[in-house]
């Protein structure tokens, strides 16, 4: 767990409201929730990539502040803290954002401190895959899992570790930053580099490579989610992608399995969509290269938030910093 300076934790309590936010490139949430998980009200937004940061800071601002005007109106009260799920990579303790693949050109990014002195708040932050692994620890598919690893395909691929019932981030908080590793000397890119984790596995990449193998069918990279539509219907191209996605996908999942042995493995979006389409060639693809050691194969499971995933996440910074205060 990141530090948080002693003051702002004796503050936190079960009464207290807060202000969500989920920045990603392609989609921002606000929401408006407690310490239970409970959301009273949210707002969506399009997303920010290709907007530098002093833009965006100001347009996620007037976000904000909508769904604020909206709760007033209702006779809610103002918000005592915020809790910010943003992209990696993050140096979580300065609360700074280095220029993550979805919102190019945030580098070095003042993310919590310009938050904090624009509401004159406590702000509390963790990396999105993280926060989404913490969502699904708390009220989804690994309630009562103390080690689980989330997956998530969307914006890259990235892992959220939890081991011992704690989120798990790192020396430099970068742990579960998968979606670089070299699966092949060429292929997809997503929004790494050809060849990556990424670029076979993340929505965009997978979508991508329905391109690469089949551009007769697909002239251009289809929308991500109409890829899913064609796996779900049954369509032969499409099964061909996602067993070749799974494939490179199984490889880089038996490394964090053996590395560390979770008992549960939960996949986001756009995996949680494909449902068995995609965990039944990666189960495969796992026993093909684990061998023997596939004894050690966790649960895979599907995320039990699904749509609500997004506005939960955005309020875990701040429930997980109160759960482990009051654990400790």
């Amino acid at each position: 767990m990141v530090s948080q300076p002693l003051s702002i934790l004796d503050g936190l309590s079960t009464t207290m409201k807060i202000l969500g936010i989920n920045i990603s490139g392609y989609k921002t949430i606000a929401v408006y929730g407690d310490i239970s998980g409970l959301i009273y009200e949210r707002a969506q937004m399009e997303g920010l990539f290709g907007k530098p940061f002093p833009e965006a800071f100001d347009i996620i601002c007037t976000h904000a502040d909508k769904l604020l005007r909206l709760c007033r109106a209702q006779g809610l009260s103002n918000p005592e803290v915020i809790s910010l799920a943003i992209s990696s990579p993050v140096d979580l303790t300065r609360g700074i954002v280095m220029s993550p693949p979805d919102l190019p050109g945030w580098d070095e990014a003042p993310l919590k401190s310009r938050l904090g002195v624009h509401y004159n708040l406590p702000v509390f932050i963790e990396q999105r895959s993280n926060a989404n692994a913490l969502a699904e620890l708390y009220f989804g598919a690994g309630v009562g899992v103390k080690d689980q690893i989330f997956l998530d395909l969307e914006p890259v691929v990235a892992a959220g570790i939890i081991q011992n019932g704690k989120i798990y981030h790192g020396a430099n908080d970068a742990a579960g930053e998968i979606g670089s590793m070299r699966m092949a000397p060429t292929g997809p890119a997503g929004l790494s580099f050809p060849g990556s984790l990424t670029g076979f596995a993340s929505g965009l990449g997978m979508a991508e490579l329905a391109q690469m193998r089949f551009p007769g069918f697909w002239p251009v990279p289809p929308n991500p989610y109409e890829l899913v539509n064609a796996v779900n219907n049954g369509q032969e191209e499409a099964l061909q992608v996602i067993a070749e996605s799974t494939e490179h996908l199984g490889m880089a999942l038996l490394w964090l399995i053996f590395s560390f042995d979770p008992e549960l493995v939960v996949f986001g979006h756009p995996g949680d969509l494909f449902g068995e389409h995609l965990l039944g060639p990666l189960r495969e693809a796992v026993l093909r290269h684990g061998g023997a050691e596939a004894r050690l194969l966790p649960r895979l499971a599907l995320s039990k938030l699904a749509v609500k995933l997004d506005d939960t996440a955005a309020l875990m910074a701040v429930i997980n910093a109160y759960r482990n205060q009051n654990m400790n």
